[in-house]
């Protein structure tokens, strides 16, 4: 699927809970309600403002100030921050009933999982671990868009103890919402997810604060727009994001942090040659990438 084509898939997922009606819970809750794909969409968020923005753009059926209207999901989709996600699961176990399934949007999979291990939720089996590969510099109900996942990525980290049919249901909610899924791993996830995604949030926040140091901001171009764009997203995610990957993200910063010093050399020492080399194979990267 390309541009801004609805795919309507000819499927019902029963009750779709949504916990979290941010950007990401109410474009959610917008495209499965667009395109008539669940019975009906109930959502939760701590945030009165949250859940009265997403009735009134259409995102919920309803929405509670209490997760436990969420009981009689079929699907229950957790849409929060990553030290939300566990605490949420344990509730969720509580008010489920036996046979719903589970699946989140948190930016980091390893530590989840990890846990899931050694603590014993009766939908255990039924949690398929998610995370779509989308979104924007916005920061709630009021940003979302039904076409926000149409052609990203979204990321399925499944284990061995994974229902195959839980999996299977999320897989097709997942095209559903006109995103591409893709499985892998959780170590995989997080390690693709710290480079990828979290140190060019870590970039972009750098280059806003030196912008902003300097007397004629009005000179900055495309390239510097561009590159500071997810500059202005929520803080309190982004320092969670950071502190729950902290092993992955701190990897990918000493990478980063070697090439930036390899370059400073460069500069310093005038060398020319090393200068365009290291251009030439960041075109290359770039080529291949594309491609």
């Amino acid at each position: 699927m390309s541009g801004g084509t609805v795919c309507v898939r000819r499927v019902s997922y029963g009750t779709v809970g949504i916990v979290g009606l941010g950007l990401i819970g109410a474009s959610i809750g917008l495209r499965l309600r667009g395109v008539g794909a669940a019975k009906r969409v109930i959502g939760f968020d701590v945030s009165p403002s949250a859940r009265a923005d997403a009735v009134r753009m259409g995102a919920v059926d309803a929405s509670y100030e209490t997760l436990n209207h969420l009981g009689d999901a079929d699907i229950l989709v957790l849409a929060v921050p990553p030290d939300a996600l566990i605490p949420c699961l344990i509730e969720a176990d509580v008010f489920c009933k036996v046979n719903s399934i589970v699946t989140d949007t948190s930016s980091v999979k390893g530590y989840v999982l990890e846990w899931l291990k050694t603590y014993p939720l009766r939908f255990g089996p039924r949690f398929v671990g998610g995370h779509p590969m989308a979104g924007n510099e916005g920061r709630g109900a009021a940003d979302a868009k039904a076409d926000l996942f149409e052609g990203r990525s979204w990321v399925l980290t499944p284990t061995q103890a994974t229902d195959k049919s839980a999996y299977e249901a999320v897989h097709s909610l997942v095209l559903t919402l006109g995103a591409k899924p893709l499985t892998l791993t959780p170590e995989e996830h997080d390690r693709h997810a710290a480079i990828l995604s979290h140190l060019p949030h870590a970039i972009a926040a750098i280059l806003a604060q030196m912008g902003a140091n300097l007397v004629h901001p009005e000179v900055a171009g495309a390239s510097w727009n561009d590159l500071t764009r997810v500059a202005g997203s929520n803080p309190d995610l982004w320092a969670n994001i950071f502190t729950t990957n902290r092993h992955e993200v701190a990897s990918a910063l000493e990478d980063f942090e070697f090439m930036l010093s390899e370059l400073k050399k460069a500069v310093d020492a005038e060398q020319h040659q090393t200068l365009l080399e290291f251009f030439q194979a960041a075109a290359r990267a770039k080529t291949a990438w594309r491609n």
